[in-house]
């Protein structure tokens, strides 16, 4: 009997119309088995990458830089350090319902 599960799901074209998250997409999705049910789960799961890898990008042009100076003075860190931290958290969040195990799952296993 075939299984209905499929690792070929119609990517959203949201992903599909953006480069960099139809890769995250074929990474994610390469080597393990999904059904259509869990469309939404990934197409949240890319966005959240993309927002980290946005706030990674914005951190290295500003050279690093982790906290900015305000009009009274203070020092406060930069609002994507905060994104970042929020990202990472839906990441872990969304790679657990879906059952990405961080790298340890069987996509992550040499052939």
């Amino acid at each position: 009997m075939a299984s209905k599960k499929s690792t070929s799901l119609e990517k959203p074209e949201s992903i599909k119309t953006d480069a960099w998250k139809s890769k995250k997409w074929d990474e994610l999705v390469k080597g393990r088995v999904f059904t259509a049910v869990d469309i939404p789960t990934l197409t949240m799961l890319v966005q959240w990458y993309a927002v980290l890898e946005r706030c990674i990008t914005d951190i290295s042009e500003a050279d690093g830089m982790i906290a900015c100076e305000n009009k009274i003075d203070d020092y406060k860190p930069l609002p994507q350090i905060g994104v970042m931290k929020q990202a990472s958290a839906e990441i872990r969040a969304l790679n657990k319902q879906l059952g990405i195990a961080d790298g340890r799952d069987v996509a992550a296993t040499p052939a």
